[in-house]
């Protein structure tokens, strides 16, 4: 912004005498003024709209990775309960749901991307029945891969924040999708923004720590 800023100036400090030299009419050379004066306008609030934006998106990136860190340290909790597959004997529909998160979490079968519904109840030892009964919002394979598809998403977030040179193509790869649109269709319903926004946002919170 300060480049834009500075370039601009000069070239209004050198449009007077520029017009002059050239032998304008004192209006033309007003309207030539007054329209680097508008293209020094536009160019700031360009500026000031990119600086706000860099902070939305800083300070969005920055609740992500306590997000984040705060279910990781959730599911470290109750990782050692779900090291052994599940056994069904009249276990409430939250503490399943608890188990099979973690689980899911730490074993990452969703970056197979073939992992859907009936896959996700195969991992969990449990029949399709017994799966509806004890998680009745995932009856629906749809509803279930929406769930499987946040888990990837959470993942890709991840990865960004560890890995930011990574090609998004490569990170959507790892995550379980099978194409890159695909990959930030989920990702922007997730979180809002875009994979590469949330990249530029790690990049800009990298740069004010470094300064």
């Amino acid at each position: 912004m300060n480049k834009r800023f500075v370039l601009s100036t000069i070239m209004i400090l050198t449009a007077t005498p520029f017009c002059y030299a050239s032998g304008y009419t004192l209006a033309v050379a007003n309207n030539i003024i007054l329209i680097l004066l508008v293209i020094v306008l536009v160019l700031v609030a360009l500026g000031c709209y990119g600086l706000h934006y860099n902070r939305i998106i800083s300070q969005r990136n920055e609740q992500l990775r306590r997000i984040l860190t705060a279910l990781d340290d959730y599911r470290a909790t109750v990782g050692h309960e779900i090291l052994a597959p599940v056994k069904v004997q009249n276990d409430e529909e939250q503490s399943f749901f608890v188990k099979m998160d973690a689980r899911v979490n730490k074993e990452r079968p969703f970056t197979n991307p073939d992992f859907d519904h009936y896959a996700l109840v195969e991992f969990m030892g449990v029949s399709n029945e017994e799966f509806c009964k004890l998680v009745p919002r995932y009856t629906e394979p749809a509803r279930t891969l929406d769930y499987i598809n946040s888990l990837r998403a959470e993942y890709a977030a991840k990865i960004l924040m560890e890995q930011p040179n990574l090609p998004i193509n490569d990170i959507a790869g790892k995550c379980g999708f099978r194409d890159t649109a695909a990959f930030n269709k989920v990702f922007k319903f997730a979180f809002g923004i875009t994979p590469n926004d949330f990249l530029s946002g790690i990049s800009h919170m990298f740069k004010k720590k470094e300064k």
